[in-house]
């Protein structure tokens, strides 16, 4: 008897898991409507991030059973390495879909079952969580579908590494198990669910750790009998050991950092993307009730990774949940101690914990130090968008709705009508909270897949080993400044993250390496790569990515105007040294051909410094290096190069010590220079003359030291001005024969301090440079004449300039976008961009040539 009661309660909490996740497919299907009918060739959203998430996981599914050791050197963003490091490596749902991605060949396939089986088993994952915390079907139901389903996930349909929240809410339930119990099971099971949450991407790490780690302190305030510390101990080690396997995965990472500048989010990108209070009013633009519909809650702004409003029902019953935690002693789940029995004021914690995470460095106008305490120790340095610790407020609002309506159907189930009310209301309650979180229809994006893919792609799979660039590009934008610390900065920006998504997805069917690539972080020499072809065809293009050693250029029609076809053609034909290897109607393939290089030896370097600088203060100074040879010159280490400066005062004894990193010359042509800024955050504190001792320690400059003297002492700064006044003298012929519009240009000055104040020439970083204008003065240049208003540029000075010094600035510029005859006025600039000194003008034709 006893074993028919064990089988017949089994099989029905088999039929139970069966049911719910039948239910949870069946809204998974629905809610993400058109998505079942385009699995194989549409995803959701656009082509940017959805695409590059596609080609991640593709590129994971090809290497981690087969050369894992290449898992961070991916194809795209060639000359780079570690491009993987520069986004999420999603390794989780890479490892999932491996299988789907190995039978079909179809990435999005692979991308859009991860994305249904993300819903469904995020919902699945907090419906336990809650039936176990209430013992309410019913509740679990509510709760599991606002996890999974509501308005913010669809938001983030486009970020599967913010959507993809399937394995948190059972590394919450197994960790509470545990914590009950003690049983082994259930803490393996946390282990690994929480590892394989943490690896789906960086951000769900700190998710996870947020959470558990609450739980563990949680449980440790209410422990006091010795198993209740064993098992936090197990807890602990659990937590450490998962530590332990992320760390290979984020070694890369922290790799990246250390050598590539501005490879972290600054106060300024992050403050843009962190929540307000009010946007906790702001509904999802896909939401049909609160945005499409009649509703106070529509929002100003279609930011959607600030559309935070969970819905009315949720937060009331959330609000209910806290009643019952306060005046309901029965029914529901076990709650056996008080860590348990206080469990619905945890997820109040939580949840307020997690909406002050949501705000970023700033709490209406006020400081968060719950934000910048973990970002100062390095912890929150790499998310973008603090407003995506939403999902944890999203989990701990889901589960204190699940208590609301535990609360509302435990009543009513003691009440008159039974069974069949709670039914009833339970019914009526996942209406209500599926009304409030209908996001239909899902915009979604057509991708070619298989034999719909253009024919140069699976062309370029049968090739042998070669590496790529597609162009033309969308168009970039007005930078105003190219002579370093180069921004990633398209004119508009969805059009080109569309675009460049969709080409990092077409190499998921040739594999071959290319300098195209879309992430969350763009290196210095892509940028410079692309402001460089904007000029494509060009002789100067052309010798760039010779000297990378691209081998293709795939030259797509379809984005040149049609009353350009004729011109391109006639140039793409007569460019020297490549050859038009194969038409596909909208795309050529052309032929790079080899050429000479110069060499490291054929760099002539030299230190310029300021002839005085003011005492104690940070001071630029500059490393100038020429390219004496015939060929060009390209150097693709990324590496920060790293320099040491000694102070000797009048006898010989060093004063003051200073290091700092400089970033290694790129592209030179044959006679061409460039200015490398090296900046000192200290000076020696006493007036006098010193001995300055420049040693570059390493990297392509190495083995190189310079020795000059300088003076300190006070002066007038250019912050605080007395008498500014400059010259400028070109040192070329005029007029200018430009041959290319847009692309880089080439130009050298002679610039002359002639006023009595120092100018200070660049601060430590561009975030510093664009928060504190005061003070920095540029050299300035603007083109007028037959074209459109073209961009005012600037360029930095080598080094600080005191009164009286002069020194050679090689600089780049961008001409204009139009053919024609322009007079380019030169001086200098301020805060302010207000011109000062002696103009000088300048004769310059730019034209259609190569």
């Amino acid at each position: 008897m006893a074993k028919d009661r064990i089988e017949d309660f089994l099989s029905r909490k088999h039929r139970e898991t069966l049911v719910v996740v039948s239910l949870f497919i069946v809204l998974a299907l629905v809610l993400t409507w058109p998505l079942a009918l385009r699995l194989h060739r549409s995803i959701p959203g656009d082509t940017g991030d959805p695409c590059l998430n596609t080609w991640i996981m593709s590129w994971g599914a090809r290497t981690i059973f087969t050369s894992p050791t290449r898992f961070f050197q991916a194809n795209i963003m060639y000359p780079s390495r570690d491009v993987l490091v520069y986004s999420e490596h999603l390794f989780t749902m890479a490892l999932l879909s491996a299988p789907i991605y190995a039978l079909s060949r179809n990435p999005v396939l692979a991308y859009n079952i991860l994305v249904l089986l993300g819903l469904v088993v995020s919902a699945f994952g907090c419906y336990l969580l809650v039936r176990e915390l209430t013992g309410s079907r019913w509740a679990a139901l509510v709760s599991g579908f606002f996890f999974a389903f509501c308005s913010y996930k669809f938001s983030q349909l486009t970020h599967i590494q913010i959507m993809f929240s399937a394995f948190l809410p059972l590394a919450v339930l197994y960790e509470l198990r545990y914590l009950q119990d003690g049983r082994r099971r259930h803490l393996i099971l946390f282990g690994l669910f929480l590892l394989a949450q943490s690896l789906s991407s960086w951000h769900y790490l700190v998710f996870c750790y947020l959470v558990s780690g609450l739980m563990f302190l949680w449980w440790a305030f209410f422990s006091r009998s010795r198993a209740d510390w064993a098992r936090l101990g197990g807890v602990a080690a659990a937590l450490l050991a998962v530590l332990v396997l992320t760390t290979p995965f984020a070694l890369p990472y922290l790799r990246a950092h250390a050598r590539l500048p501005a490879f972290e989010r600054g106060m300024r990108e992050i403050k843009m993307f962190s929540a307000q209070f009010s946007d906790y009013f702001s509904a999802y633009e896909g939401n049909a009730l609160y945005f499409k519909g009649f509703s106070p809650f529509r929002p100003l702004t279609t930011a959607n990774e600030r559309a935070l409003f969970p819905g009315l029902a949720v937060v009331v019953l959330a609000l209910l949940g806290l009643a019952w935690t306060a005046g309901e002693s029965k029914g529901g789940g076990r709650r056996t101690g008080r860590a348990e029995r206080y469990l619905p004021a945890f997820f109040l914690l939580l949840a307020a914990l997690s909406l002050m995470l949501t705000l970023g460095p700033e709490a209406g106008s006020r400081r968060n130090f719950l934000y910048l305490v973990p970002y100062w120790m390095g912890v929150l340095r790499f998310i973008r968008v603090p407003a995506r610790f939403h999902v944890v407020f999203v989990l701990a609002l889901a589960v204190l709705a699940g208590y609301g309506v535990a609360l509302i159907t435990g009543r009513v189930g003691r009440g008159k009508g039974g069974r069949r009310a709670l039914r009833l209301w339970g019914a009526v309650l996942l209406a209500v909270v599926l009304a409030e979180n209908i996001n239909l229809p899902v915009s979604m994006a057509e991708v070619p897949t298989g034999r719909q893919v253009p024919q140069v792609y699976r062309w370029l799979a049968e090739q042998g080993e070669a590496r790529i660039i597609e162009l033309p590009t969308e168009p970039w934008g007005e930078l105003h400044r190219y002579d370093r610390q180069l921004e990633f900065y398209p004119a508009d920006p969805p059009a080109y993250s569309a675009r460049e998504g969709l080409r990092v997805y077409y190499t998921t069917y040739h594999w071959k390496q290319t300098a195209n690539g879309y992430s969350g972080y763009f290196p210095y020499h892509y940028n410079r790569i692309f402001y460089e072809m904007q000029g494509f065809p060009s002789i100067r293009s052309l010798e760039l990515l010779r000297g990378l050693g691209i081998t293709h250029v795939l030259w797509d029609w379809r984005m040149v105007p049609a009353e350009k076809v004729g011109e391109y053609r006639e140039r793409l034909l007569s460019l020297p040294g490549t050859d038009l290897l194969a038409d596909f109607g909208e795309q050529w393939v052309l032929a790079v051909g080899t050429g000479e290089t110069a060499t490291l030896d054929d760099l002539e370097v030299e230190a310029v410094v300021p002839a005085k600088i003011l005492p104690g203060r940070p001071f630029n100074m500059g490393i100038s290096v020429t390219n004496t040879s015939n060929f060009p010159l390209v150097i693709s280490d990324e590496e920060m190069q790293e320099f040491r400066l000694l102070f000797l005062d009048g006898e010989g004894k060093t004063v003051l010590q200073s290091e700092g990193e400089y970033l290694a010359p790129f592209f030179l042509q044959a006679g061409e220079g460039q200015a490398l800024t090296l900046r000192s955050e200290k000076a020696p504190s006493l007036p006098g003359l010193y001995t300055l001792r420049i040693i570059l320690e390493g990297g392509v400059l190495g083995g190189r030291e310079f020795t000059r003297t300088l003076e300190v002492g006070e002066m007038p700064v250019s912050e605080d001005p007395s008498h500014v006044d400059g010259k400028v003298e070109f040192l070329g012929a005029n007029p200018i024969r430009i041959p290319v519009t847009d692309g880089l240009f080439y130009l050298s000055f002679r610039v002359t301090n002639s006023g009595d104040t120092y100018l200070i020439s660049a601060r430590r970083t561009r975030e510093e440079e664009v928060e504190n204008r005061k003070g920095l003065v540029y050299l300035a240049v603007k083109f007028e004449g037959d074209g459109p208003p073209w961009e005012e540029q600037r360029s930095t000075l080598p080094c600080d300039l005191a009164p009286g010094q002069t020194a050679v600035l090689p600089t780049l510029f961008r001409p204009p976008g139009t053919p024609g005859r322009y007079r380019v006025l030169v001086s200098f600039t301020n805060e302010g961009f207000r011109w000062f000194g002696e103009v000088l003008v300048l004769e310059v034709e730019v034209g259609e040539g190569i």
